[in-house]
């Protein structure tokens, strides 16, 4: 999703969690599939707002989102910090009946979700590299700002030698449930938070919190033949889990820079040499750059100017290491600019030797060009 989660819910940003809840239930009762059968514009649109909701109504997330903006929640398109159940809110709103019909038809399960192990989030990083840095693969050290595991607690949140207990409300649930009449709701536990931990005494580097913001140094190895658009993935190196789950991944989008010589498209490589009038005629071996060294170039004698040759397994290694493709150089007579009378008159002869008068160009002064146009 790439609209913002302020403008989705249209909110501003410096609006409170109370608007931003009373925006998504505004918006989620107007999109809901029930309202809307067999709409799937609606469906998508109440499928983005949820998702905009469950940014912004987290204060962790909503704080992420304000400083990286959306690329600090992606994994493959979507969050990755859990998965927030949109018919929470009717159960915080309306209460009672009302939030129980969306329990009974679409499942609950939001405290177990919040308590089970839940994958770190992903994160995003655009890389620009050379030209021939691309084609040749290189090693980039790179920094990256992200959340680890608090190493005073190992990202318990609590004081080393205190405890951690189960909570006394939900009895370690995480979730309490409400019964009226013959509907009952569940909601998360407003003891605990939803986790069903209660921190005795909370880490004094962390503040609970159990993860700390960082810079880390990472060494990215870029392999030969990347290209812009290729995205490399970091396995682990994203935010850590909660609740036992999984590091999420560092996934670095590659931007390669033009090159002043060559093109590429694929695997091949493209580029123009100048050679002179001679050279084509009487033919000539020239030196050609390539990637790795200059290589040798047949011209045959008679060559047109535009003329492009082959040079096969001289272009970009292949991205899975299996060959290389092709350079392809195209010759460009270069036109001297400056000649010496002598030069110019043999040139002349030259030329007028196959039958063909040689007039110079003259320049037409203003005057000329005013009497051409009313002739």
């Amino acid at each position: 999703m790439s609209q913002d989660y302020y403008e989705l819910l249209g909110v501003t940003r410096d609006c409170s969690a109370a608007e931003i809840k009373k925006a998504y239930r505004k918006l989620a009762l107007k999109y809901h599939p029930d309202k809307n059968p067999g709409d799937r514009e609606a469906e998508d649109k109440f499928k983005e707002i949820s998702h905009a909701y469950e940014m912004l109504n987290d204060p962790a997330k909503k704080q992420q989102y304000d400083q990286f903006g959306e690329s600090a929640f992606q994994q493959g398109g979507r969050g990755s910090g859990g998965f927030h159940d949109p018919f929470d809110i009717f159960s915080e709103v309306f209460g009672g009946a009302f939030g129980d019909v969306f329990e009974g038809m679409f499942g609950s399960g939001g405290g177990s979700r919040r308590n089970g192990p839940q994958q770190g989030r992903d994160l995003e990083y655009s890389m620009k590299i050379d030209f021939l840095e691309a084609a040749k693969g290189t090693a980039k050290e790179i920094k990256v700002r992200k959340y680890e595991n608090c190493s005073v607690c190992s990202g318990t949140g609590a004081k080393n030698g205190t405890a951690i207990d189960d909570c006394g409300v939900c009895r370690g649930a995480g979730q309490v449930r409400q019964s009226s009449g013959f509907f009952s709701v569940t909601r998360a536990c407003s003891s605990c938070g939803g986790t069903g931990k209660v921190i005795e005494e909370k880490c004094t580097e962390c503040y609970g919190a159990g993860q700390k913001e960082i810079v880390k140094n990472l060494e990215v190895k870029v392999p030969a033949g990347v290209d812009s658009g290729v995205r490399l993935r970091l396995t682990g190196e994203g935010e850590p889990g909660r609740n036992g789950g999984p590091s999420g991944n560092l996934y670095v989008h590659i931007d390669v820079k033009d090159h002043d010589v060559f093109s590429r498209k694929g695997y091949d490589i493209y580029c123009s040499i100048p050679v002179s009038f001679a050279q084509l005629v009487f033919g000539d071996d020239i030196m050609v750059s390539g990637l790795e060294k200059d290589e040798d170039l047949e011209i045959p004698a008679g060559t047109q100017s535009g003329k492009v040759f082959r040079m096969r397994g001289k272009g970009v290694t292949r991205i899975d290491g299996r060959g290389k493709g092709d350079q392809y150089v195209q010759v460009q007579v270069e036109t001297p600019k400056t000649l010496n009378a002598e030069q110019k008159r043999l040139l002349k002869e030259f030329e007028e030797s196959f039958g063909r008068k040689v007039s110079p160009r003259k320049k037409k002064n203003i005057m000329d060009k005013v009497k051409k146009v009313f002739e």
